[in-house]
């Protein structure tokens, strides 16, 4: 990860407008947005502000669609792109994740069964980040990959936003996608935001990792490549945030950069009640962050 400090820098300068699918899938349920206890504003020192910009290139890495191409799974490709980021930017090998390996997830939190497209509805947010914590996402890679927990951003609070995307890797969004973002390879806002084919929702809701920003977009990833969007689109049409605590994140101790008190949050992580692991209050901090 790279902290910019360069006012002008953008990274527009250093992007190649993704090829999409002709036809990618949304998947979403926006009536059933994931609205975690503890929230991230919390833990915020007042005076600190996160960087100008941050960048987390990775040349060559290769997303993978992660079935969302096909199936309404955007949701489980979020947390599984989650993942691989957690570990790119932790300087680790990223896990291999596989169509399969999503499709296999969908199917165990929402009961998809594939090839019988009337089962393909989407993904309650809210289950997905419980199934995450607990009993965590299997995978080919023989591993289960679990959450310690969730803790809310405030999507309207850019500044926020941006303090969760320099501290915890992701920041994991709800969005309403209007009609007018299809076929653009920067969503921008289009019209009113608010009727026709602006209307927030009317593509659907979808499920995207932010993980770069500048003062003017965000960088997501999503159908396996990664898509800039204005500062504005998010204004208008991301409907909820938040970040996850993980063991496959870095370590961190005390206050992280961007003024995050790790210490008390761990800390209300452990005191959650029904928290997994609250009986190992030394181990929390070693849930590795990153």
């Amino acid at each position: 990860m790279t902290r910019i400090t360069d006012p002008d820098f953008r990274l527009r300068d250093h992007y190649t407008p993704p090829t999409l699918p002709a036809s990618p899938k949304t998947g979403l349920k926006l009536g059933t947005l994931h609205k975690p206890a503890l929230r991230l504003s919390d833990y915020i020192h007042a005076e600190r502000n996160p960087p100008i910009a941050v960048s987390r290139p990775h040349p060559g890495f290769q997303w993978g669609m992660l079935a969302n191409d096909t199936i309404g799974d955007c949701v489980v490709a979020m947390m599984l792109h989650s993942i691989e980021d957690f570990h790119l930017d932790a300087g680790t090998v990223p896990p291999t994740f596989t169509d399969q390996d999503a499709i296999s997830i969908y199917s165990a939190i929402t009961g998809y069964v594939p090839g019988d497209p009337s089962t393909d509805r989407g993904t309650d947010e809210r289950a997905a980040m419980r199934h995450w914590e607990h009993p965590g996402l299997a995978t080919t890679d023989n591993g289960t990959h679990t959450i310690v927990a969730t803790v809310a951003v405030d999507p309207s609070n850019l500044n926020e936003c941006r303090i969760a995307i320099d501290e915890f890797v992701d920041l994991q969004i709800g969005i309403a996608l209007p009609l007018s973002a299809q076929g653009q390879t920067e969503w921008t806002v289009v019209g009113d935001g608010k009727t026709g084919s602006s209307a927030p929702g009317s593509w659907g809701g979808h499920g995207i990792p932010y993980r770069e920003y500048d003062a003017e977009t965000f960088k997501c990833v999503t159908w396996g490549a990664e898509l800039l969007l204005t500062a504005p689109f998010h204004r208008d049409y991301a409907q909820e945030a938040h970040v996850v605590v993980t063991q496959e994140m870095l370590n961190k101790q005390g206050t992280g950069p961007s003024g995050v008190n790790w210490t008390q949050l761990v800390a209300d992580i452990t005191a959650l009640p029904g928290h997994r692991g609250a009986a190992d209050p030394a181990g929390a901090p070693q849930t590795t962050l990153a």
